[in-house]
């Protein structure tokens, strides 16, 4: 018997590919950053498999937004560091 459930892969691949059109709409530079979104909704689908969420696609926003938010959390401590003259911050 067959799987009846699909993997969280499976639910990002799927979101992301009825974003197809919508992407191909986008200017090329947007393009990549939505690929990279994408990308980091991938990088999370262990947990996002165990949340178990009724509404997948939440879960695939707020895993986006925790690699933004990393991203700049990473950001602000560099600045901070270069502003405090921090030579090994570059």
């Amino acid at each position: 018997m067959g799987r009846t459930v699909p993997t969280m892969t499976q639910i990002v691949a799927q979101e992301e590919a009825n974003f197809a059109p919508f992407r191909r709409a986008l200017r090329r530079e947007d393009r990549v950053v939505l690929d990279r979104l994408f990308a980091a909704a991938r990088h999370h689908t262990a947990p996002a498999a165990y949340l178990s969420h009724p509404v997948p696609f939440e879960v695939i926003l707020l895993a986006m937004l925790l690699e933004m938010a990393k991203l700049v959390e990473a950001l602000r401590v560099r600045v901070e560091d270069l502003e405090a003259g921090d030579p090994t911050a570059g």
